[in-house]
């Protein structure tokens, strides 16, 4: 065994060693300085909400009771969730409440105005609805837009392609030409 070998050798046993005494001690040590009692109940895990509510928006046929009602858990938890959100908005298009998808589609807007995770699909439902959105809806809408034409093609040319209002597709058409034609100059 060569010098540097013997070397890497000890190195790796020391800090085998300090690894697994750390963990003996805090594994030791935590549950007495701890004080469990006075902490709160944990925090429900956003996930799991948020993968039920997915998962119940997917089903054939969709259950929109159980969809709001797991977008709302992941809400209690998480107000700032653009997706719950707006899949609150879905939901309410869905049950034809205009008024409770324009406030839950603009609460998505708030929290998360450019997306990114939520652009594609927001894009799709808001230009979709763009006959029931209110004035400043399709001023966040075409601004959300503006921003993905700009930096994300592939993504807004597959988001056009599922917009079925006919006026939110001339909408869309337009916005992303007007980008199109502001940046050539």
């Amino acid at each position: 065994m060569t010098a540097a070998a013997a070397y890497r050798l000890r190195l790796a046993l020391a800090i085998a060693v300090a690894v697994t005494a750390t963990g003996l001690a805090v594994a030791l040590a935590g549950p007495v300085s701890l004080p469990l009692r006075s902490w709160p109940a944990p925090v429900p895990l956003t996930a799991v909400s948020e993968a039920r509510a997915v998962r119940a928006a997917s089903a054939d046929p969709v259950d929109l009771d159980a969809v709001e009602r797991f977008s709302r858990d992941t809400l209690a938890a998480r107000p700032g969730e653009a997706a719950a959100w707006a899949r609150l908005a879905w939901v309410a298009s869905e049950r034809r409440d205009v008024a409770a998808m324009h406030e839950a589609l603009e609460r998505s807007y708030t929290v998360a105005p450019y997306g990114p995770d939520i652009t594609a699909w927001r894009l799709r439902f808001a230009y979709g609805q763009w006959a029931a959105l209110t004035p400043e809806l399709r001023r966040l809408a075409t601004e959300e837009l503006m921003v993905s034409a700009r930096y994300r093609h592939q993504m807004t040319a597959e988001a056009f392609a599922e917009v079925s209002d006919p006026a939110g597709r001339l909408a869309f058409d337009l916005t992303v030409r007007s980008v199109q034609a502001a940046s050539r100059g």
